[in-house]
């Protein structure tokens, strides 16, 4: 897939210059407000930048990010304002203010992962604010809207300069992960032929793919945050997911149950050959049909299973009972994988023959 690879390594460099642009723009504006206002110029925005785009490269994660970081730098803030007007400065309330908000955000950037970023630099804003040099209401509000510019300068940078959409990212990698199905599937074909070569190979695949499934998950999510751009589906991404983890269990069932049937007879069977090349041809069809978003004109086609299983069933006399138990079974796994196989082609509107 050398449209995946391609984007994998040049979505990186794009986001990397995203980040170079917003940090320009925070120094040029925190230079201007210290021209203007007579002030020694402050790090933060452009640290503010850094910390929502540095390791956030799609816009859903940004957005979120800024949210969290904008909810925590609130919070932050309340926290130093509280202890200078009712208690002043002091270096005993100082001390006990920036231990309590420690003490609370940690908790909460450890034990709610939804709301670790807003933990994170929570804290990190009380302290700044009461362990400089003289702190006061105005410096308060100096670094709540230093951070808060750097937040909006990085969500807009984001969003709008060469936008990376989790939801486009996400396309691609179930266009990969059918992609790994297929050679999964063909792995389970060649068993009949190699089965000394077989098993490393298996294993390696069906934990490559389980991998992408939970990549999978984890794209939706950011996809979910994303408010511009194409509508992102979740039932439809659903049961996509749903059809994606059958097919996988099936294919590892057909491997199983296939790897106990000795018969040459049912192993090298022309119907099984034909069944085994349609698969892989439609596989192919929806893997072109996820990964570019365009509609198929060519129809996907499958064997029908009851050909199949009656060509099988010609050598019931000639196998053990629990071969023909195996070959039961494998059977039922290749309708699975059918059965889900063609739903997921009319999720995509890939026309079926």
């Amino acid at each position: 897939m050398p449209t995946l690879r391609l984007m994998l390594k040049v979505e990186p460099l794009i986001h990397s210059i995203k980040t170079a642009i917003a940090c320009m723009i925070g120094a040029l504006i925190t230079i201007a407000l210290a021209y203007l206002f007579k002030l020694p110029a402050s790090p933060w925005i452009v640290m503010s930048i850094i910390v929502v785009m540095c390791s956030q490269i799609y816009v859903g994660s940004v957005i979120y990010k800024a949210y969290l970081r904008f909810l925590g730098t609130v919070v932050g803030c309340l926290f130093a304002v509280i202890a200078l007007v009712f208690f002043g400065h002091t270096n005993l309330i100082t001390t006990l203010t920036v231990g309590l908000s420690s003490l609370i955000f940690s908790y909460l950037a450890t034990t709610k992962e939804n709301i670790s970023y807003a933990g994170t630099l929570g804290a990190a804003t009380t302290a700044v604010i009461l362990l400089s040099a003289s702190p006061t209401l105005f410096l308060a509000g100096t670094r709540f809207f230093e951070i808060s510019i750097g937040i909006l300068i990085a969500t807009l940078i984001s969003q709008f300069v060469m936008p990376i959409h989790a939801r486009s990212h996400l396309r691609r990698t179930q266009a990969q992960t059918l992609e790994q199905l297929s050679q999964y599937f063909a792995t389970c074909v060649k068993f009949a032929d190699q089965p000394s070569q077989q098993p490393s190979q298996h294993e390696e695949l069906d934990e490559i793919i389980i991998q992408t499934l939970s990549k999978q998950r984890l794209l939706a999510k950011e996809a979910k945050r994303e408010p511009l751009g194409d509508i992102f589906d979740p039932a439809h991404f659903l049961q996509s997911l749903h059809c994606e983890k059958e097919m996988l269990r099936a294919v590892s069932l057909m491997h199983q149950t296939i790897s106990h049937i000795k018969h040459q007879g049912v192993i090298s069977s022309a119907l099984l050959k034909t069944f085994n090349e349609t698969v892989l041809a439609s596989l192919k069809i929806l893997v072109n049909a996820i990964e570019t978003g365009e509609p198929q004109q060519q129809p996907i086609h499958i064997l029908p299973l009851k050909s199949l299983k009656e060509d099988l069933e010609q050598y019931a006399q000639l196998l053990t009972s629990e071969e023909r138990t195996y070959v039961d079974s494998f059977v039922f796994a290749a309708e699975t994988f059918t059965t889900h196989l063609l739903n997921l082609a009319r999720l995509y509107n890939v026309p079926v023959s």
